[in-house]
């Protein structure tokens, strides 16, 4: 390639870069000259050139498309927060209304199946000493029981958890249902699982997963976690 070819292309690259700046800084030029418009041709996808005002359409049209899909987007998601918000209060309405430590934990586990639709719900709660008060649908459980060894991460971590678990910890949480348990979510309650684990199960593999935001499952930790210490044994 000669001398004068290269110098012919850098040339018609910094005449390329001086027309893009000058448009750029000129947005107004094409309508002083409207003129121009009707001369320029924009390849198309289909193969035939088309306007630049055709070309703009076709490009505003695309961007009005995907902002569209995108308000929808933003709709759906709005409308399940805020389903999500009203089945959380009519959670933190149920526990207030039971009297006992029994009752409320049933009215939790209650809740979260017909209204979260979890299809097994075991919780578990954590106390240094035996005690036989009425704990309802809770298991105790006491600090250093050897089954709680298996969730010694989450517990150290004290957040929420999604995902699957080995089937001993699946056995450990559900019992006989744990075979038919394909997601979890593991909630602690209290600092660290201090006082208890919330366990949900679902039948589905991707009900509870990595993608699923585990902001509202902290929500039920603690909206059950205050409505339950008031009434542990000391």
């Amino acid at each position: 390639m000669s001398i004068e070819h290269k110098t012919g292309l850098r040339d018609m690259g910094d005449l390329e870069h001086t027309v893009t700046d000058y448009l750029t800084s000129h947005p107004d030029f094409f309508e002083n000259h409207t003129e121009v418009l009707t001369k320029l041709k924009v390849p198309h996808a289909s193969g035939q050139a088309v306007s630049l005002i055709e070309r703009q359409v076709e490009v505003l049209r695309q961007q009005y498309r995907q902002m569209e899909r995108k308000l929808v987007d933003m709709i759906e998601v709005a409308r399940a927060n805020d389903a999500l918000i009203e089945r959380i209060h009519r959670l933190a309405l149920v526990l207030l209304e039971g009297g006992t430590l029994a009752e409320r934990l049933y009215s939790a586990q209650e809740e979260l199946r017909s209204r979260f639709g979890a299809d097994e719900v075991s919780l578990f709660l954590i106390h240094d000493q035996a005690t036989d008060v009425d704990a309802g649908p809770a298991r105790w459980l006491k600090r250093d029981d050897s089954g709680l060894e298996q969730f010694r991460e989450f517990l150290k971590a004290g957040k929420a958890y999604v995902g699957r678990l080995r089937a001993p910890q699946l056995e450990f949480l559900f019992g006989e249902q744990a075979d038919r348990t394909a997601s979890i979510a593991l909630v602690p309650l209290g600092d660290h699982g201090k006082l208890g684990i919330l366990a949900v199960g679902s039948h589905e593999a991707d009900r509870f997963g990595p993608t699923l935001g585990t902001a509202f499952l902290a929500r039920i930790g603690e909206l059950v976690t205050a409505a339950i210490q008031p009434l542990l044994p000391g």
